[in-house]
């Protein structure tokens, strides 16, 4: 079952790195779940620089047509949201493992940054959904 059709799949590769990003965030928030990429080594990791990172998406599809590209042996698995912001940030700062949101391929990256900066993003987004919630 596809979480997004493929009119919706071409629009959002065509936004603009930062867009994706924003859009992310809140597809995450509202869904309670991101995606990865997993293989018999674990959770893929990259390398930018002398950093490791991690990849991560807001849908199953953008993560597929990555792993085509990319790590064909390695498939799209589902992570908790709550999971993410309570164990999985932490311990990405703690190790100093930037995250790398929402890429499309090699010719349009996705933004990258420090657990934190997520962290303080995710945070910001709650805070904005939380004075908007009906009383």
């Amino acid at each position: 079952m596809n979480e997004i059709s493929s009119k919706n799949f071409l629009e959002l590769s065509k936004m603009l790195p930062e867009l994706r990003f924003e859009y992310a965030l809140t597809q995450m928030i509202e869904k309670q779940n991101l995606w990865g990429l997993y293989g018999e080594s674990g959770w893929v990791m990259l390398k930018a620089d002398e950093d490791a990172c991690i990849p991560i998406w807001p849908h199953k599809e953008f993560a597929e047509s990555w792993v085509k590209d990319e790590y064909p042996d390695c498939e799209p698995k589902p992570i908790d949201f709550v999971e993410w912001l309570d164990i999985w940030l932490p311990g990405l700062k703690k190790n100093k493992t930037l995250i790398l949101v929402f890429p499309l391929g090699d010719d349009e990256e996705g933004i990258m940054l420090e657990a934190q900066e997520m962290i303080d993003c995710i945070e910001d987004d709650l805070k904005k959904l939380g004075s908007n919630a009906p009383k």
